[in-house]
């Protein structure tokens, strides 16, 4: 649940209210109007995103890898240091793992890569081996929830005679299945790698490469789907292992791997394909060369996503959750003609918005000097069905961070007048739909507004009881609503779940 903004006092009389009134930032405080799933009426709520960079122990945490800073269906992310890791969620850090086992090396580094709504998380562990031979790393995933600790699992992938290898998990589903890859090996030279999904019950069931070039092959999965279906990317080869071109693909546990143009040849012609995220109503994201898409396996049937009315070029779609809504990049151009990449949403009932002028302002405190907004890439990592956006900020500067998109209630009242209607004294509240520009409707994200009170600013409770004296008026341009006093004395806005 996300709160918006400050506080007021509702049950105040005429003469203190107005003084509060003359108060311009008391005046601009965001009070939500009521209790969606209490009132017969819905408010025009609005949502705006806001940047966030997590911290641990007062740090904020640089961008550890592609494959981590995962967000879960619970708000939660992680944050990978050196030799530790971190589930964070809301400004709290609630777990910190370390990454020192009695594998007998010294701990280079620790990437942890996914974790699931029941915390199950996976990733990778590597190590420096010293022996006669000289150094050499050797990386291997793992496993982690909070009951169970850490485990390692270095018995899954393969390794050279001398022991170097590298075997990585970084996706987990909602029952415990994972995906990942490890390398390949002939003698001690790296042909390639092998794709793989894992679980405690099944162990390792082996992805069949769609291609292979003199016993090389690389197969990258990117997610896996509650029912074990898989999609990713896979090198087609041309004429030899350094010319290839990305392909996207399917697995099905009980139909093995197919080229989604063979699978769909109408919608997948491309040059350049990949598949980057699936959800739970196995539908996919990913590009075909240049542009996003959306596609659904079980009716065989996609579209493309459009681009923002100014983008510059390229759409990449990376992320999906269970409502359709889709987290992704487009190459923007600014009116000097400089581009760069933007972080955009997309979902049926919002089109294609561009989130950058939403981070600008926080942006602009954070960057380096001279770095402005257009320089620096935010690329999505996941999307829960909160609309949360786990990502990766970064810049030609070398700086980069974890961060967090965080949907944030944006609802002002113009005006808040003490009076009464029908003897029933109350507020009479006023919205100028003007101020909506540029935010998104938060029914488009699944939310929908309402109210909780407090008499002590301590213990909140939402208002269940519908109050038959309550008026709401919506127009085009405004919205009225009266409240009548009550027993609540504050009353704070809120996000909350749409019953549907």
């Amino acid at each position: 649940m996300t709160v918006a903004g400050p506080l007021i006092p509702h049950c105040l009389g005429e003469k203190i209210m107005r003084h509060l009134l003359s108060n311009p930032v008391i005046k601009s405080l965001a009070l939500a109007a009521m209790a969606s799933f209490s009132l017969p009426f819905s408010l025009n709520a609005q949502i705006r995103y806001e940047l966030v960079v997590p911290e641990v122990f007062g740090s904020q945490i640089n961008r550890a890898g592609t494959r981590g800073n995962e967000i879960n269906e619970n708000g939660e992310t992680l944050l990978n240091r050196v030799a530790t890791f971190a589930v964070w969620k809301d400004g709290a850090t609630t777990n910190v793992v370390n990454a020192n086992t009695d594998y007998p090396a010294s701990l280079s580094r620790i990437g942890a890569a996914s974790i699931n709504k029941f915390q199950q998380a996976v990733g990778t562990k590597t190590y420096i081996v010293r022996d006669d031979n000289g150094s050499r790393f050797d990386t291997f995933p793992f496993y982690w929830d909070p009951s169970n600790g850490l485990v390692d699992l270095d018995d899954i992938g393969a390794r050279s005679p001398l022991g170097a290898g590298s075997t990585s998990l970084f996706d987990i589903n909602e029952v415990g299945m994972a995906i990942g890859t490890s390398q390949n090996f002939a003698g001690e030279d790296i042909v390639g790698n092998s794709a793989f999904a894992w679980s405690f019950e099944t162990g390792r069931i082996d992805i069949p490469a769609l291609d292979t070039i003199e016993t090389h092959s690389v197969t990258t999965p990117k997610a896996i789907s509650e029912s074990g279906n898989v999609v990713g990317t896979y090198r087609l080869f041309l004429d030899s292992a350094a010319h290839y071109t990305e392909r996207a693909f399917l697995f099905e546990p009980n139909a093995g791997s197919v080229d989604l143009e063979d699978f769909d040849a109408d919608f997948f012609q491309a040059t350049h394909s990949t598949a980057r995220d699936i959800n739970r109503h196995e539908k996919m994201v990913g590009e075909l060369d240049q542009g996003a898409y959306l596609y659904d396996l079980a009716k065989r049937a996609g579209h493309f996503i459009p681009a923002p009315s100014d983008s510059a070029g390229a759409i990449r779609a990376y992320a999906l959750n269970d409502k359709d809504i889709v987290a992704g990049t487009a190459e923007m151009r600014d009116s000097d003609g400089h581009s760069g990449f933007s972080p955009i949403l997309w979902s049926e009932d919002t089109g294609t918005i561009d989130l950058m002028p939403h981070l600008e302002q926080k942006l602009a405190g954070i960057l380096p000097e001279g770095v402005d907004s257009l320089d620096c890439r935010i690329t999505p990592k996941s999307i829960n069905n909160r609309g949360q956006i786990s990502a990766s900020l970064e810049t030609q500067a070398s700086f980069s961070r974890e961060v967090v998109l965080n949907p944030v209630l944006e609802f002002d009242w113009n005006s808040m007048t003490p009076t009464s209607e029908n003897g029933v004294r109350g507020v009479l509240y006023r919205h100028d739909k003007a101020q909506l520009e540029g935010t998104i409707p938060a029914s488009a994200l699944g939310y929908d507004i309402g109210f909780e009170c407090s008499s002590d600013m301590q213990n909140w409770s939402p208002i269940e009881t519908e109050n038959g004296a309550i008026r709401h008026l919506e127009t085009d341009d405004s919205i009225e609503l009266f409240l009548p006093f009550s027993d609540c004395v504050f009353v704070r806005p809120v996000l909350v779940t749409a019953s549907n």
